[in-house]
């Protein structure tokens, strides 16, 4: 910390002088766990030339540096701080690797988020056309989610459509998926009016075991349900009407569901009185509530355990 706070107290020229001297070595620095540090520091603080130069030398080494647990914030760092225009070396040594290669890494899909949000579409055209075509591959894949997610965020309307197209087909088998299920919430989230309509009909459409009703019911799909709340296209509310009329139709085993339970909360759904074998109410009065109380309970836990595909930004 001491040699990070002095790096960014020195003056401009002793900077360069430092920079001169680990230019070199920087990528077996970058790789390092304490002289990583320094790397990302001075390219935080050295501007201009000096950057530029450190960058460039980094460059040749973006597979050795991704996949590195500390290099790898090295080459986010550069991604963040250099001019899109000059990250074409780093897109070409990821498009060399193979991008299925790179967004399939723990840290690899790290550097996609970033290409992704800093560079352009013209920059990232041939990457971008990539994930698309392989997003529902994707999306079921613990790291190479988070490629999908970041695409539907940051990558306009164009590149959101075409993701949600290519994922239609199978959006209620995706909205059960332990991972799939957050890119279907992020495209209910980001999509356009038009791409929120489709996916909702596409769930209302599907049969049974895929139907909104066991989605509802399911582990990672009654967040998926409960995200439908969220959407405002136009015609939400007749949307949200439709699903709850469809919810109200849940059996008790759909009831018997911790996850339906907490989903029919939210939806302000009454559960149905349960009946003893010989026509009465049942001796446990307080069944049914304790067991919505559960559900909500055990689910969020679960979500929140499960956060990012089971892996939170840091430990990636």
């Amino acid at each position: 910390n001491e040699v990070l706070d002095g790096i960014a107290a020195s003056s401009a020229s002793e900077r360069e002088a430092m920079l001169e001297w680990i230019l070199e070595d920087a990528p077996y620095l970058s790789m390092d766990k304490c002289s990583c540090r320094v790397v990302q520091q001075l390219l935080h603080n050295v501007g201009g030339p000096g950057r530029d130069q450190l960058a460039e030398k980094l460059g040749p080494w973006t597979v050795e540096l991704y996949e590195s647990p500390h290099g790898n914030h090295v080459l986010t760092k550069v991604i963040e701080v250099m001019p899109s225009s000059s990250l074409r070396p780093i897109i070409d040594e990821i498009q060399r690797k193979g991008y299925l290669a790179v967004a399939r890494h723990r840290f690899g899909c790290r550097a996609l988020e970033r290409l992704i949000e800093h560079c352009t579409e013209r920059e990232m055209s041939g990457l971008n056309d990539k994930f698309v075509e392989s997003a529902e591959e994707l999306c079921r894949h613990q790291y190479g989610n988070f490629v999908i997610q970041h695409l539907l965020e940051h990558g306009g309307k164009h590149r959101g459509d075409a993701i949600v197209q290519r994922l239609l087909p199978t959006i209620p088998q995706l909205a059960m998926h332990r991972t799939a299920s957050h890119v279907v919430q992020r495209a209910l989230t980001y999509a356009s009016d038009d791409g929120q309509h489709e996916i909702v009909s596409a769930l209302f459409r599907a049969q049974a075991p895929h139907s909104l009703l066991e989605v509802a019911a399911s582990r990672y799909g009654s967040y998926v349900t409960e995200e439908l709340l969220k959407i405002r296209c136009n015609g939400a509310a007749n949307l949200m009407a439709e699903a709850s009329r469809r919810l109200s139709a849940a059996t008790d085993e759909h009831w018997r569901s911790v996850f339906f339970a907490r989903v029919a909360e939210a939806y302000n759904l009454t559960a149905p009185s349960p009946q003893s074998p010989s026509g009465g109410k049942d001796a446990m009065p307080d069944f049914w509530e304790s067991h919505r109380g559960w559900g909500a309970l055990e689910g969020s836990a679960a979500r929140r355990s499960e956060e990012r595909g089971g892996c939170q930004d840091g430990d990636r």
